[in-house]
């Protein structure tokens, strides 16, 4: 059986002090819970926090504590408390929390804070290299653990790391702000897949990696050096059936089996007939908008006085970080504006607002989901909010309304659910009014469709969802890999290479030989590349040929040492052979190029850090070093406008590397390649290029010719090498 190792922050089992000694019990959780049904599957261990710390406890208690940890098949992670302070409550609480989740006037970037959660970052790899082999499956969950991957990275390259985030993850403009945006994108980016509640989370990952790395991403993909690695939304469920089921059992109890909070509720609608309960379930934090959900509930008694007496908010807030000072000045906040209200609109018969500052567990929330005609769940920001779906899962009647704030990442899902915007205060209490006015018919329908979705779509299914595209991102990286070029492939280069009496070796040359350069005329050869080009062309059974989109006269002048090389320039409108002239494949115009010039200098307009290049008979867009997004939004545009002035032209457009190239069509390097093999007959063929102009030529080659990508991009090309410097090496031992 597999093994799957669980990262997170806290474990499913944590240290209580009972009758004075220290003792394991599990914790009641949705999060752990939805992974129990791996356990006929994989080998489930988990890793993380077990709720005490290092410095208060023996050696002794740490050994009995360790002991009852592992029969629950957990590996406790122990810190001590300052350290836990500044990582947990400091940059985890202080930093990413309300950055994340768009509080920046409340985000702290305290470098000390930083070290500390480096060092814990540390601390769970550590231990976590102590168990797992590189055949396991590692699972590494939130904010908490963003380096985690990285580090697990560093000591076993071939692991299969999957990370989630349970937050929000913000926009470019938002996430520049935190000072360790590089280090953060990096440790994520050692994951295999990283997964995220919805899609908008995603994009904003991936736009990030975009504009700070550099990496080219391609739909969900992000193309590494070694790896390909994944980003994809899995919105998180709930055990539906457990909800659905319990919810359904104590609908049936008698009178005599109920519990007190079911009594109490009994005796609250009891008092006035046709009363209405609106409920709202959610931990004190800022990111969940209480004083507004509240403020939006007392303009709808304003709007609506006609409902006063016969509809209470049943309002829970689950204890948070009560050591946070922000949070101190929003519980002294809730407390004072829910006290005002009930002083001002309530009776002797009748509170506005039933106030309960205290945990739920999961059958008083049932009991509360199930009696209360509508869900009131409008956080300013929520990573997902799981209390929107219970409430769903346990309304066995499908009647009740959940009005739910589009900010959270649940709205994606629960499209029929009445989706408003939390910071719309009339928009919330209007909408409580049309909830109260539904039909029982459109409840139902509404209802009826959000319960079969949440049933098909449930905590098992996002855990097997995430866990089965891991193992296909890993099946995808292993199908690269075999394409890779390595020491047993280049041996067997090499010995078809010394073997063969006639060879011919196509290269590309940016992208290829050298990189690339901010101005295209500085990327001009270096010695190094002289003395390896130099080392091939003095071979007399070597035709070496550079094939390139460069105009003739940038290639003459930067090889004219070289007498006995062969050129392709600017795609295959120019040809030359070893001594001999350049001389144009076919009769070419270029009075399109007037036409066409205009265009392009609109768009250098427009774009800044864009430049056009002037070739003897094709103009090339670059934006290389342009802003990511609007570059590739100037470039669709671009491919827009051009179509319609070439439309009665004999162009195309060639859509290269950061670059838009427009020349004469039929015109490419494949054609160019079997021109220039002929009829003539070589031992061994050769081509190697980095841009998808090269797949002409790869394409163009006969069987048995050596094909080689510069990049791990999808490819005609049998093999593949990362980039210039591999190159270069396998050129250098062909003649080594």
């Amino acid at each position: 059986m597999k093994r799957l190792f669980v990262i997170s922050n806290r474990l499913p089992a944590e240290v209580k002090t009972i009758e004075g000694k220290k003792k394991v019990v599990s914790r009641d959780s949705g999060f752990y819970h939805g992974l129990q049904g791996f356990h006929n599957e994989y080998d489930i261990k988990w890793i993380g926090r077990g709720g005490v710390n290092i410095d208060e406890i023996s050696d002794a208690e740490k050994m009995d504590l360790d002991s009852h940890f592992r029969k629950q098949n957990c590996i406790p992670v122990y810190i001590e408390q300052k350290l836990r302070t500044d990582y947990l409550e400091g940059f985890c609480d202080h930093t990413i929390w309300p950055l994340f989740n768009y509080f920046t006037q409340f985000a702290d970037f305290d470098p000390s804070q930083w070290e500390a959660y480096k060092e814990v970052n540390r601390s769970y790899a550590e231990i976590a290299a102590q168990f797992i082999t590189e055949d396991d499956i590692v699972w590494i969950h939130d904010y908490h653990l963003m380096l985690v991957p990285a580090l697990l990275r560093e000591k076993f390259p071939g692991l299969s790391i999957g990370y989630f985030q349970h937050i929000p993850f913000p926009s470019f403009e938002v996430f520049r702000l935190l000072p360790w945006r590089m280090e953060i994108l990096n440790g994520m980016l050692a994951s295999d897949l990283i997964g995220f509640h919805i899609y908008d989370y995603q994009r904003h990952f991936m736009s990030s990696v975009r504009r700070l790395l550099g990496h080219e991403t391609f739909f969900n993909r992000i193309r590494l050096d070694e790896r390909i690695a994944k980003v994809d939304a899995f919105p998180k469920g709930i055990d539906y059936e457990y909800f659905h089921k319990t919810a359904s059992q104590l609908s049936q109890k008698k009178d005599h089996e109920e519990s007190e909070t079911q009594k109490a509720l009994h005796e609250y609608f009891g008092r006035g007939k046709n009363r209405k309960l609106i409920l709202s379930i959610d931990r004190l934090d800022y990111t969940k908008g209480l004083n507004d959900r509240i403020k939006a509930y007392e303009l709808f008694l304003v709007k609506y006085p006609g409902y006063r007496e016969k509809v209470s908010l049943f309002l829970f807030v689950e204890p948070s970080r009560e050591t946070v000072t922000e949070y101190q000045n929003l519980k002294r906040q809730l407390d004072e504006l829910v006290g005002r209200i009930n002083g001002t609109y309530g009776s002797i018969n009748w509170m506005p607002i039933w106030y309960f500052y205290r945990n739920t567990g999961k059958q008083e929330r049932i009991e509360l989901y199930s009696n209360a005609d509508i869900g009131l769940i409008v956080p300013t920001r929520d990573g997902m909010n799981l209390n929107a779906k219970e409430y769903i899962a346990s309304r066995v009647t499908q009647d009740g309304v959940l009005i739910l704030s589009e900010m959270a990442g649940a709205a994606k899902e629960l499209g029929e659910s009445l989706v408003v915007n939390p910071n719309n205060r009339n928009e919330v209490a209007d909408t409580i009014y049309r909830a109260l006015n539904m039909s029982l018919e459109e409840q139902s329908e509404r209802m009826a469709i959000l319960q079969k979705r949440l049933e098909v779509y449930n905590d098992k299914r996002w855990a097997g969802d995430f866990i089965h595209s891991l193992q296909d991102v890993k099946n995808l990286q292993q199908k690269h890999l075999t394409k890779k070029i390595n020491e047993e492939i280049v041996k067997d280069l090499k010995s078809q290479y010394d073997e063969a009496g006639k060879r011919i070796i196509f290269l590309d040359y940016d992208g290829t030989l050298t990189g690339f350069h901010n101005d295209p005329q500085m990327a001009m050869p270096d010695d190094e590349l002289y003395r390896i080009v130099g080392k091939l062309v003095e071979k007399p059974e070597n035709t070496v040929v550079v094939i390139s989109g460069r105009d003739k006269e940038t290639l003459s002048k930067w090889f004219d040492r070289f007498d006995r090389m062969a050129f392709i320039a600017e795609h295959g409108v120019w040809h030359k052979n070893p001594e001999g002239e350049w001389k144009m494949s076919d009769q070419i115009e270029k009075d399109w190029m007037d036409i066409i010039e205009p265009l392009l200098q609109n768009f250098v307009d427009r774009t800044p850090r864009s430049f056009i290049e002037y070739k003897n008979y094709s103009l090339v867009w670059h934006y290389r070093h342009a802003d990511p997004d609007m570059g590739q939004q100037r470039a669709w545009e671009l491919k827009e406008d051009l179509k319609n002035y070439i439309a009665n032209l004999n162009l195309e457009i060639m859509d290269g590397d950061k670059v838009i190239e427009i020349k004469n069509a039929g015109i490419n390097k494949g054609r160019a390649a079997l021109n220039k093999l002929g009829n003539d007959s070589f031992d061994f063929i050769l081509a190697i290029g980095d841009d998808w102009t090269d797949e002409y030529t790869f394409n163009a080659m006969p069987d048995g010719a050596h094909t080689i990508k510069v990049g791990t991009k999808s490819t005609a090309a049998r093999f593949y090498l990362n980039g210039v410097e591999d190159v270069r090496s396998l050129l250098d031992k062909l003649e080594s």
